[in-house]
Formats: C-alpha cells, structure tokens, sequence
C-alpha cells in the first residue's frame, strides 16, 4: 500500500512540473496583436499574418477623430508582415463631423453598419468597384453630401443606408440590385429623380418616405412588392405608372403625395393596402388593368375627390 501511494506522488509531481513547464512556454509566446495604428488610422486585424486581412476601425484616443480628406490604403504594414484592408468596420468613422472627403482602396469590400453616419461635413466618396456589401445606415445623416453612386455588385441597399441624408439630389442605384431596404432613402429631400434598377423586385417600407422634391421615377417591369408608405409625401411626384409586374402595393405607398395627377395599376396586382392614394388632393386619373378591380376600395382614395377612374380595354391579338 505505501509503495502504491510513493508511486502516485512521484506521478502527480511529474504531472505538476510537465503543467508549469507548458504554461511557462505559452506565457512568453508573444500575443497575437489585435488593433494598431497606420498613417492616421486605427486598423482591427481579421486573420493574421501570413495572408492577415484588418479592417478600419474607430479611433483610437492616440489618433483623435477623424477629419479632412481621407485615403484608405489597399493594404497597411505592422513590422516585417504586410495586411490587405478589406473592410470599414462598424460605426468606424461613425460622428466624425470634421471629416470631408473619402477616398476606398479596391481591396475593400464591406462596409460596416453605421459606418459613417453623423459625418456631417463629408461631400465626397468614393467607393471601390468590388465592394460587395454595404450595411445598415452606413452613410445616414450626411446632411453635406450632395451625390453617391453606389458600385455594381450590390444585391441589397440596406436598411437606412442614405437617410437623412438632407442635401442628396442623385443617386446611382448599381443594376445589380434585387431589393431597396426600409427607409434606405427616406428624408432625402432634395433627390429629384431615380432610375430603379432593371432587377429590382422589392421596395421596403418607407424606403422614399418624404422625399419632397422627388418628381420622377423609371420603374422596372420585375418590381413585384412597393412597402408601406414607400413614397409617402413625396409632394413633388405628379404620376405614378405601376407596371403589369407588381403584386403587392402596401398601405399608404402613395399618402399625402399631393401634386400627383395620373397613376396606373397593372394587370399583375394581387393585393392591395388601404389608404395608398388617401390625400393625393390633385389626383385626376387612375387608369387601371380589368383585373385590378378585386382588389380595390373606397378606402384607398380618401381625399381623391377629383378622380376618374379608367379601366384600360383588354387587348385580343389576332390568332
């Protein structure tokens, strides 16, 4: 019994100095480094090195806010190992108020929620060809910036990408895009015209909301759902011809637009919200397909006391 118990002793000693040994290794492994510092920008690394990727992120109290113009770099050396910048990470130059000019390198391909919104002074960005995604509220509330044209490849406008964004007056949507978030362009008051993309299929709620000097819109055959309030407010918009593709036409998509004077339904509409023309005061003329009347009532044209309504005539091609 005393030989056994000498023998487990022996063993758990041995156990012992194997364990501080290994600890005592890792505790001089130099740690990986998280964040750094680069030309004036303040990086998060993804992967390291070798083939390390870091994203921008925000500033750090050594560098102090961002302002003046700014150029990403395609890529940014920390020692001896070089990383590709692949994304503006979230809410990273998020309120810089002084910052006016932003220039991507074309490794970028993201750009993170919030990324700059509040960027008050900012007027100018430009974006790289190969940027992939760009997410929710990224350019929100840059009340200076005047003109954007998002890049080919973008499936989605996010969620208040350019809200608020008071100054805007063009906008070039990529022909890529398949669907227009919720109020991605709400507030926008000086945008005039918008071309929507061939390959839409969705407008989200509120996505033009109070858009009031909106005057023109070129809608896709493919545009198959318009959300709530899509349009509402847009006071300047005097017609709206919905195409033979669209489904669905949501609750007050059209409210209080009231210098519109002719709109069309399409043949293809399946359902339909109240209130989607209520207080279109000017509204003169709604031409609809035959088809459209099953989803039709007195409750979506409250204020409308001036329309006539026209049921275009079926078209018979000779056999």
């Amino acid at each position: 019994m005393r030989r056994l118990l000498h023998r487990i002793a022996r063993m758990t000693t041995t156990v012992v100095l194997i364990m501080t040994c290994v600890l005592s290794a890792e505790a001089k492994k130099p740690r990986p480094v998280e964040d750094f510092t680069s030309g004036g920008l303040a990086y998060h690394i993804l992967r390291q090195a070798p083939e390390g990727i870091v994203e921008v992120a925000a500033p750090s109290a050594e560098i102090g806010a961002y302002c003046g113009e700014i150029r990403i770099p395609d890529s940014v050396q920390l020692g001896k190992e070089t990383y590709a910048v692949v994304a503006i990470g979230d809410a990273a130059f998020k309120g810089a108020t002084g910052l006016e000019s932003i220039r991507m390198g074309e490794n970028i391909r993201s750009i993170g929620a919030y990324a700059f919104s509040g960027c008050s002074s900012l007027q100018t960005v430009v974006l790289p060809k190969k940027i992939q995604a760009i997410r929710v509220g990224a350019f929100s509330h840059c009340t200076a910036l005047d003109s954007i044209a998002l890049p080919e490849g973008l499936r989605t406008i996010e969620h208040g990408l350019m809200s608020h964004c008071t100054a805007l007056h063009t906008v070039v949507l990529p022909k890529s895009a398949i669907e227009i978030g919720a109020q991605a362009f709400a507030y926008c008051g000086k945008l005039k015209t918008v071309v929507l993309p061939e390959q839409l299929h969705v407008i989200g709620n509120e996505a033009f909301y109070e858009c009031k000097a909106l005057e023109h819109i070129v809608w896709p055959e493919r545009i198959a759902r318009i959300g709530t309030r899509t349009f509402s407010n847009c006071i300047s918009l005097r017609e709206a011809e919905l195409p033979n593709g669209l489904r669905v036409l949501g609750e007050s998509a059209f409210e209080g637009c009231s210098q519109m004077r002719t709109a069309r339904l399409g043949s293809g509409l399946a359902e339909m919200g109240d209130a989607v023309f209520r207080n279109c005061y000017q509204l003169e003329l709604l031409r609809i397909a035959p088809e459209c009347k099953k989803v039709m009532r007195r409750s979506q044209f409250g204020g409308c006391n001036q329309l006539q309504i026209e049921v275009e005539e079926l078209k018979i091609e000779n056999l």
